[in-house]
């Protein structure tokens, strides 16, 4: 998989390599199983890898390309696993992760350097390290109940199976299990590979010593309040259950979608939004120039993924459920399609304009209706049928 990584970045990787990857993974577009013993110690391997050079005719020739994440993800002692996608992330099994005080599982997307998951499970009756960190965070819960307590632990917000809730930009929390009976599940949504790749360090993220107060000023409504503020755009910093919340008519997507999205805790990166499709229906096909990280949370189906076009012959297609996290890679174009008895609903959380304000010259593409492959259709119809 490291190779894989190293051929995103460089936007090498082929559909045939691809293929062959998913095929020796057990023929699905799966991450790999988790580490544990095998895990790279510090200044073991990866540090005495190779330089990466830039070719001799940029830069001046020889200059070590940096790539801050990518030796981080070589060197971290965490559980982690790597690929595009994960069955089931409430089943999924998690692994001890003792700086953090509980079990869980760090989710390496294939070629993302912005954006990344973690899956964090608290022991019964028990709580997790307290911790502050300077990047973006939006924390979803799997499974189970408890509360997070934030700066002083004046403010705090309780959370359920369902919730999802910001995390404030360097703002001291900690998350504790209200049930003495049962483990409590949560999965995280980061924008740590991005601070590590432009700072380069750990020291940095995890020690600031600096009050983010645009962002978080302790209001005892910071966690209750919510605005409408455009057509489909709610600010809230809490959502007590994103599988049953309100969502607003989006004929544009195609027929019978309805989507809403947040503001939350004065994030400029972090962009989620959910996004549901009527049974029987599907997506129009369509890619974006950013990251972006899709956790199902009702119905079931597949959706289908390919770099430069889509057709259905050629593009990858991945299964999905209540559960499944799905991580396209960047700039591929990628179709959602509903097989099952009850409307699809997913999370979806992206960088929006980020890329734009980088100066990144792309836009997003939609493949309209009257210009879809007739086999996507198809192909649709006949896994409606035989499902």
């Amino acid at each position: 998989m490291a190779n894989l990584y190293d051929e995103l970045q460089m936007g090498t990787v082929s559909r045939r390599r691809l293929l062959e990857l998913l095929a020796a993974a057990g023929g699905s577009a799966s991450l790999s199983h988790a580490q544990n013993a095998k895990q790279p110690k510090a200044g073991g391997a990866g540090t005495g890898d190779q330089p990466k050079l830039s070719p001799a005719n940029i830069g001046g020739g020889g200059r070590i390309e940096r790539d801050y994440y990518r030796q981080w993800i070589k060197t971290s002692k965490a559980p982690m696993i790597e690929g595009y996608s994960l069955l089931d992330a409430a089943k999924q099994e998690v692994q001890p992760w003792p700086e953090t005080g509980g079990r869980g599982l760090y989710l390496n997307f294939s070629g993302n350097v912005h954006m990344d998951a973690v899956i964090q499970e608290i022991p019964p009756g028990k709580a997790l390290a307290p911790k502050q960190h300077f990047y973006e965070q939006l924390t979803y819960v799997l499974a189970g109940r408890g509360y997070t307590t934030f700066g002083n632990g004046k403010n705090k917000v309780e959370w359920g199976e369902g919730s999802l809730f910001a995390v404030p930009m360097n703002a001291l929390h900690r998350h504790f299990n209200g049930d003495s009976a049962r483990p409590a599940r949560l999965l995280y949504i980061t924008t740590f590979p991005f601070m590590l790749q432009v700072f380069g360090s750990l020291g940095l993220i995890n020690d600031l010593n600096f009050s983010f107060t645009d962002r978080y000023d302790g209001a005892a409504d910071y966690f209750t309040s919510t605005n409408r503020v455009r057509k489909r755009w709610d600010k809230a910093n809490f959502v007590k259950d994103i599988r049953k919340s309100e969502v607003v008519d989006w004929p544009d997507r195609g027929e019978g979608n309805a989507s809403m999205y947040w503001d939350m805790a004065g994030n400029t990166i972090l962009e989620p939004h959910i996004s549901e499709f009527d049974v029987g229906s599907y997506k129009l096909g369509h890619r974006h120039p950013y990251e972006a990280i899709i956790l199902t949370l009702n119905g079931k189906g597949y959706s289908l993924a390919e770099k430069d076009k889509l057709k259905d012959t050629e593009a990858v297609k991945i299964d999905w459920q209540a559960g499944s996290i799905v991580s396209p890679p960047f700039f591929w174009y990628h179709q959602h399609f509903n097989t099952g008895n009850t409307k699809a609903r997913y999370l979806a959380i992206t960088e929006g304009d980020f890329p734009l304000r980088l100066g990144f010259p792309l836009q997003v593409e939609q493949i309209e209706a009257g210009e879809e492959d007739p086999d996507i259709k198809r192909h649709f119809d006949r896994e409606l049928h035989h499902g």
